[in-house]
């Protein structure tokens, strides 16, 4: 693991007052865990760790958090790992809240202390109002869903779950009209279709719950759009259940149908009385009300049929018809001939100048129960008009209320029962020039139902309305949405905007760089993708309160710099993206020279000021077919390339850069299976003693034959080894493998070869090294002293003292220790009095004919036996070379002259040759 650099002062300066988060602290633990070395303010709450181990520090520095970060830590330094730990520090009797951080430093550590209690505070209030954008989604109770262009789910509202019973796992990434009843799936498709054609829909239709009941529910589905290019990129549907509001109309249409049936096929009665009345004539229709004949009613009085507590009145007005002309209407309680009670309505006339009276008598039984019943039904609708959550209102063919429930009366503020019988647009005057008003008179004049959510100007409030139209005039239903409409923008905004910076974010620049591909246009679509540099080390030691507001002011000058119709994104974390047009590689280019310079000012944050400066890929669509995902790859990869020149730079993609990175990508997926699979394998190259040209080691050396690659060089897959923490498993293998080979080919053969096998850096710092080594000697069953380790230069130095430590360990196993590659590095000579080695190994750049070289070599040589070493050449290629090696008094050597690396089974060929 890379170790942290320290903030550099042409990175941050400040001042004491303006800082708002703690300072950090560094400090230097031995590898007991004793702190040796503080860096920090005078007065800082690290200045206690001096001299005290750390785990003791951390358990006196709270009573209940410090020996939960003490436990952690200590196991941290029993395994000799990185560590991080947060927790709360009592200084002066004030709480602190700071992190703890460190990573092994040789044998020991180095780390810092860093006060983040007001980062975390500022965090805590973010995130507090954050939440409260989220209520207004998560709390509402309409049903709110997002999908894309295939018609699949992408997001769903928690009511959802709280109304339907699905969850957003149950129903994100699924079709939107697999959940419809089967009857309700054909107008839903082509409803869907029309909407992503950019036109706004209502529909209601029936929606499955988990359990497989159906829920009716109204919905307004309208196109998500991209704001820049209007195109279509989904879309949004906002539903409510109208069970219930479908079951009362069923009902009210049921009644009007019930009554109008009974209107309609009631037969009348028809009757001639004379004055004093007694029956002169009546039509059959008395057999089917009454039970009787006509011949056996005449000349009978209607009185003979009508119960004894409606007799007395009826007969008195019947009694003023015989004296003049009138009418008389009434219902009357009569009896049928099986003496079952029958109401009649009768109506009678006597005209002018008339000596008979006509009368009528229907059959008004069945209405007249059915009024008691309609009655009740009335009341139990008033009771559900009132009690659902919307307004309700019925109006005539002319405009006039019939019908408003108290939701309805409060929301126009006026009083119910006065405004029934009113004309709407005189209770609600301003209603009549808005958009709702006309669409109530296009429903009245076409008597057709509609629905739509349009804004109330009068009111500042949306509204959802449904009008249904009938016979009798309009039925509107309507609710406040103004909430709805507000999650909505909300959500239109996270969607499509980074929330830190403002700025448009990956989904919104990645649909941009799609249409400017679409777009023909004579400069071609290019992508500039930007990373900071040094803005890790910013946010790790100031907070990421205050990296964000780094981020901010980098976001506000990356725009400020650009082209009205040039964009800029952020993808996350300190990635940025500009998405313009360009004539060619010189324009983008300048635009890349631009984005450097304004990013070379430093940024004042929180009082401190700040430079941070950039790396830029840089990818053109010069080819047809290029899609936004390949120009985004092409300029991240051109932007790694320009991060490690360094320096603040651009590059432009070039297509070997894709090959390269494909390749190392395919390698460092293959490499972890590379055992695994046995593409790995040891060669071995001989070793002879100089003056004899017998054999006397070998050196062990890795393959790797990929399937596709075929064999890669160690040059290029040990580094990705190394980086990927891959090398100490293969080392070991490589180490079991070696001593295996050297037991079996001694004794086969009588000999005392010695197998040199090489050690990385990261081996060497590794606690398990000797371990390994020790498993591998005894595994074999080889003599320690027929094992070399070969350790390069540049590996020992990175932590001289620790490397003697384990060096000292290693020797005193009794295997040999080799310098390999001497003088390609720092080839100091206290290095070889201060590590207890045994062979030197001279690099091949040494080995040429040149009496100057000869010279130089037997000087290394001579020098190298004064200090008891012996000296093994590398790379003899030629007769000359080896003939100058051994004048030059060379202990052993190799290479192709005596021979190639060898597989196993040619190195025992080569021994017996």
């Amino acid at each position: 693991m890379p170790r942290p650099l320290p903030l550099q002062p042409s990175d941050v300066s400040c001042t004491a007052a303006a800082r708002t988060g703690g300072p950090a602290a560094h400090w230097q633990a031995d590898e007991a865990g004793v702190v040796r070395h503080v860096l920090a303010q005078p007065g800082c709450l690290a200045d206690a760790m001096r001299e005290r181990a750390l785990t003791d520090w951390l358990t006196r520095a709270h009573p209940c958090a410090g020996p939960v970060a003490a436990a952690q830590v200590a196991a941290a330094l029993a395994r000799h790992a990185p560590f991080r730990v947060e927790l709360a520090v009592v200084l002066d009797d004030v709480t602190h809240q700071v992190v703890v951080a460190g990573l092994p430093d040789g044998a020991g550590y180095r780390g810092s202390v860093v006060d983040v209690t007001e980062a975390r505070t500022q965090l805590e209030h973010a995130l507090r109002s954050e939440a409260g954008h989220r209520l207004l989604v998560d709390n509402s109770t309409d049903l709110i869903a997002h999908c894309g262009m295939e018609g699949r789910y992408v997001h769903i509202s928690p009511s959802y779950e709280r109304m339907m019973g699905w969850t957003p796992a149950d129903m994100v990434g699924e079709p939107v009209i697999d959940f419809l009843h089967p009857d309700d799936q054909p107008p839903s498709h082509a409803a869907l279709a029309a909407v992503l054609a950019g036109q706004q829909v209502s529909i209601e239709v029936r929606k499955r719950t988990p359990d497989g009941r159906y829920v009716w529910l109204g919905t307004n589905a309208g196109p998500v759009t991209d704001p820049d290019t209007g195109r279509c990129l989904g879309a949004v549907m906002i539903s409510r259940d109208i069970t219930r509001e479908k079951e009362m109309l069923r009902q009210i249409q049921a009644m009007a149908e019930q009554n109008t049936a009974l209107i309609e096929n009631s037969p009348d009665i028809m009757l001639l009385l004379c004055p004093q009345g007694s029956i002169l004539h009546v039509n059959q229709a008395v057999r089917s009300v009454l039970g009787y004949e006509p011949a056996d009613v005449l000349g009978k009085t209607g009185m003979d049929f009508i119960r004894a507590e409606a007799s007395a009145a009826t007969a008195e007005k019947i009694m003023e018809l015989s004296r003049r002309d009138g009418n008389f209407s009434t219902t009357l309680g009569c009896r049928h001939k099986d003496g079952t009670p029958v109401q009649l309505a009768v109506s009678m006339r006597r005209p002018p100048g008339s000596d008979v009276i006509y009368a009528s008598a229907r059959d008004v039984t069945e209405s007249w129960h059915t009024r008691l019943a309609l009655q009740k039904s009335h009341e139990h609708t008033r009771t559900l008009l009132e009690s659902i959550s919307d307004g309700f209102f019925s109006v005539n063919q002319a405009w006039q209320i019939t019908y408003a429930n108290m939701r309805a009366a409060d929301f126009v503020s006026v009083d119910r029962d006065a405004s029934i019988g009113k004309v709407l647009w005189d209770i609600a005057p301003e209603l009549a020039a808005t958009e709702i008003g006309a669409r109530y008179r296009q429903a009245m004049a076409e008597r057709r139902s509609t629905s739509f959510e349009l804004p109330y100007e009068p009111m500042n409030v949306w509204l959802s309305e449904r009008v249904y139209a009938h016979e009798d005039g309009l039925s509107i239903f309507f609710h406040d949405i103004t909430e709805r409409k507000l999650a909505e923008a909300r959500l239109e905004q996270l969607a499509t905007r980074d929330t830190l910076t403002g700025l448009p974010n990956r989904a919104w620049i990645n649909r941009r760089v799609e249409a400017m591909l679409d777009q023909a246009a004579a400069h071609v679509p290019t992508v500039f993708f930007i990373d900071l540099n040094r803005f890790k080390a910013i946010n790790d030691s100031l907070g990421h309160a205050t990296g964000d507001r780094l981020l901010q002011q980098v976001g506000q000058r990356l725009a400020s710099c650009m082209r009205p119709d040039d964009e800029v994104a952020r993808l996350g974390g300190d990635e940025f993206v500009v998405a313009a047009r360009c004539a060619d590689r010189g324009a983008a280019a300048a635009i890349a020279e631009r984005l450097l310079e304004v990013l070379k000012t430093p940024f004042l944050v929180d009082g401190l000021e700040m430079s941070v400066g950039a790396s830029i890929g840089i990818s053109l669509a010069d080819a047809a077919g290029a899609s936004p995902a390949q120009l985004f790859q092409n300029a991240d990869t051109a932007m790694y390339k320009a991060k490690a020149l360094g320096n603040g730079s651009y590059q432009f993609f070039e297509p070997e850069m894709s090959t390269a990175a494909k390749r190392r990508l395919t390698l460092e997926l293959a490499l972890p299976r590379a055992l695994e699979l046995g593409q790995l394998e040891v060669v071995y190259q001989p070793r002879v003693h100089l003056r004899s040209l017998q054999p006397c080691g070998m050196e062990a050396l890795l393959r790797w034959r990929h399937p596709e690659y075929g064999p890669v060089s160690p040059l290029e897959f040990i580094p990705i080894a190394e980086e990927r923490g891959q090398i100490e498993a293969i080392g070991a293998w490589v180490l079991r493998q070696a001593c295996r080979f050297a037991r079996r080919v001694n004794d086969a053969h009588g000999l005392a070869l010695r197998v040199s096998v090489n050690v990385s850096a990261r081996q060497l710092r590794s606690p398990d090294l000797v371990g390994h080594v020790q498993d591998a000697l005894a595994a074999a069953g080889l003599p320690a002293d027929c094992l070399e380790l070969e350790i390069t230069e540049s590996a020992l130095i990175e932590d001289v003292a620790g490397s003697a430590a384990i060096l000292r360990t290693l020797k005193e196993l009794g295997i040999k220790l080799s310098l390999d590659d001497f003088g390609t590095g720092y080839s100091s000579l206290s290095y070889l009095k201060r590590f207890p080695v045994d062979v030197l190994k001279l690099d091949r750049s040494f080995l040429n004919e040149d009496e100057h070289d000869t010279a130089f070599i037997r000087a290394l040589v001579d020098m190298a036996h004064v200090l008891g070493l012996a000296v093994v050449a590398e790379g003899i290629e030629t007769e000359g070379m080896l003939e100058v090696l051994h004048h030059a008094r060379c202990d052993e050597g190799q290479g192709y002259l005596i021979a190639r690396p060898l597989s196993v089974a040619d190195f025992e060929r080569f021994l017996v040759g």
